[in-house]
């Protein structure tokens, strides 16, 4: 609420910024539109110029996203990860974001990591970190490689400057979309409002990723559950002695990024993968919700390594049994207990709404698309998207709301599956 105060009380700063977005994503938009949505000009094209537009438009898009900063970086990144929504050039030139953003000049880098540790001059930097070099960029901060004084190999991530500002405005931005569609469907939808919960949910998340001791106490916990139930994941060690809220400092890990394995571990992991979010979600109750490609390793030693613990979330227990009991109930068919129980356990139906009339409407949906879809994977694929846009149109039509926690669950789920 200080946040969306002080941004209230300067609207001359929020105009400029609209202005901004609009001035960097109109004119792509319109090229979009321009060159492959006019059918006229696709007619003539050959498939090598296709994709010589896609990559012109693909490079112009990520150009754009790292002007405009942090919370638009975060979007590409999502993006970064689904063929089933973008091509295959603006995939490769997407994936750049996840750690090979612009970075700020190493000085700029290295002043605030003296500062942070404590540092006189720059001399007793180098006497307490050997050897240090910029190894990725990314969206909130970059990572240098270097040696301790104890000869510990570690990965130290600096954050940019000027960080909370850039992405509180960034924020306040989507916040006032959020209250702005939750009037709109008051009147033209019969849902309960839920995008600006939602949408607070994602950035109270995302501002607690620019708490770097919040992530190394986040890590320290995951690292700490995994082992507990023997969960075939490795973990960074984290050095809190050189972690502060800026910066953090973890066990080097050699190895690969998951996008970049072959296919045949990539096909190995994924049960692993999958197998660790439910792990997260169903029993330590809280999971990692930015597993995208720089964030997801594969060890030298062929095993899966999770990084980067700055968005997490928390579920509490009534929702992970209810989660627990919703997953059971749609794989055995039991859609009637889905709708009639947990739907409203999870806050997604209104406890006392009289389900009569939406019951077989779902159940009907849910049949033909998970328990008719057969085997073959691309029939499974149409069919969750035949899903997807009916419930939509049932999400418009009856008094459904989407529990905050949701906004973070459906983010670690969507980079999951483009994975």
């Amino acid at each position: 609420y200080m946040i969306e105060e002080y941004w209230s009380s300067r609207p001359v700063s929020v105009a400029h910024r609209v202005a901004e977005i609009v001035t960097e994503l109109s004119p792509l938009l319109w090229a979009y539109v321009r060159d492959f949505k006019l059918a006229n000009e696709m007619d003539k094209r050959t498939q090598v110029e296709t994709l010589d537009l896609q990559r012109q438009h693909s490079n112009a898009l990520r150009d754009a996203l790292t002007r405009l900063g942090p919370a638009f970086i975060k979007m590409g990144q999502q993006l970064s990860i689904r063929p089933d929504l973008v091509p295959p050039p603006v995939l490769a030139e997407l994936q750049k974001l996840c750690d090979s953003v612009e970075p700020v000049p190493d000085e700029v880098a290295m002043e605030m990591l003296r500062k942070e540790m404590g540092c006189n001059n720059q001399q007793e930097l180098s006497n307490m970190f050997k050897g240090l070099r910029r190894v990725a960029s990314a969206s909130l901060g970059q990572v240098y490689k270097a040696t301790t004084n104890t000869g510990d190999e570690v990965a130290i991530k600096v954050q940019r400057p000027d960080m909370v500002r850039r992405l509180s405005l960034d924020l306040h931005l989507l916040q006032s979309y959020g209250r702005m569609m939750d009037a709109i469907c008051e009147v033209m939808t019969e849902q309960i409002p839920y995008h600006s919960n939602f949408i607070n949910a994602f950035a109270s998340g995302s501002y607690m990723e620019l708490d770097y001791e919040n992530e190394a106490a986040n890590q320290i916990r995951f690292k700490t559950e995994f082992e507990k139930r023997r969960c075939n994941v490795t973990v960074p060690s984290v050095f809190k002695e050189y972690t502060t809220r800026r910066v953090i400092t973890m066990e080097w890990i050699d190895g690969t990024k998951l996008v970049d394995a072959p296919k045949e571990q990539i096909q190995k992991l994924i049960p692993v993968g999958v197998e660790l979010f439910l792990t997260q979600l169903l029993d330590i109750g809280a999971f990692h919700a930015d597993p995208h490609p720089a964030n997801l390793y594969v060890t030298n030693e062929g095993q899966l390594c999770l990084l980067d613990f700055g968005l997490c979330a928390e579920i509490d227990e009534r929702s992970r049994n209810a989660m627990t009991a919703a997953i059971v109930n749609l794989l055995s068919g039991d859609f009637h207990s889905l709708i009639e129980k947990d739907a409203k356990e999870l806050g997604f139906l209104d406890e006392g709404m009289d389900v009569t009339e939406l019951k077989p409407i779902l159940t009907k949906i849910l049949t033909e698309g998970l328990l008719e879809a057969g085997s073959n994977l691309h029939d499974r694929k149409r069919k969750l998207m035949d899903i997807s846009n009916e419930l939509n149109e049932v999400f418009f039509r009856y008094p459904f709301s989407v529990p905050p926690f949701f906004a973070l669950i459906t983010r670690g789920l969507g980079l999951l599956e483009g994975i």
